[in-house]
């Protein structure tokens, strides 16, 4: 574990990275900075758990003004640069492969990232707050994408997810819905039902790479 401030225009980044010998990690991004939402989330932590698991390098950060982080709150946009900044830094350290994993207001993030011209390898959403944030100018990238819900979950109601994904989704990538029975928002004490089908769309994506390039039309 490595914990160090990363340069992002104005403001310094805390993160702390698990990098490995290869040169592909996912940035992990957090809940809401307004409503506690902080890179210590347990969530977050089990999902970073999860790719060191597997084999990849995790970053989490703090958003600006979040912890160690210095800056102000910036909207959504602000935060989606806070993004592009952690790609940037991976970049300068060797990672060439970068995957995506947002959490609520994260995954609010990451999609706006994306917008922004990130191109990540694959995108994990949790509980993507769409009942809660305004998602509808966001699409989900063409490249694999897995969403995951709490069929209890009042930030990101269950049909309103269902809906944004199925409008915003692209023709022919591969994206999965998962809806969780019997979590909410938080997955308190849930955190393994989310890892699980993680771990299984993941495994998914390492074992079968020509499938997924060939729903993108790709030479590998």
């Amino acid at each position: 574990m490595e914990r160090v401030m990363i340069e992002a225009g104005t403001h310094r980044l805390e993160a702390v990275l698990n990098l490995r010998d290869g040169a592909e990690a996912v940035v992990l991004c957090h809940p809401h900075p307004l409503y506690g939402g902080a890179m210590d989330t347990p969530l977050l932590l089990a999902l970073e758990r999860l790719y060191g698991e597997m084999g990849w390098g995790t970053v989490r950060f703090n958003f600006r003004g979040v912890g160690r982080s210095t800056g102000a709150y910036g909207g959504g946009d602000g935060e989606a640069e806070d993004v592009l900044a952690v790609c940037r830094y991976l970049a300068q350290r060797g990672c060439v492969q970068v995957h995506l994993a947002g959490y609520s207001f994260g995954a609010w993030v990451a999609l706006k990232a994306c917008a922004a011209g990130l191109d990540p390898a694959a995108l994990v959403l949790v509980s993507p707050a769409v009942t809660f944030l305004d998602f509808r100018s966001l699409s989900l990238p063409d490249r694999p994408s897995l969403v995951i819900v709490g069929d209890q979950d009042t930030f990101a109601v269950v049909d309103q997810v269902r809906s944004w994904h199925e409008r915003s989704r692209p023709r022919n990538a591969v994206c999965r819905l998962e809806v969780v029975p019997g979590c909410d928002h938080f997955y308190w004490g849930k955190e393994g039902e989310v890892t699980s089908r993680v771990r299984a769309f993941l495994e998914s994506w390492r074992v079968a790479p020509h499938h997924w390039a060939a729903s993108r039309g790709e030479q590998i």
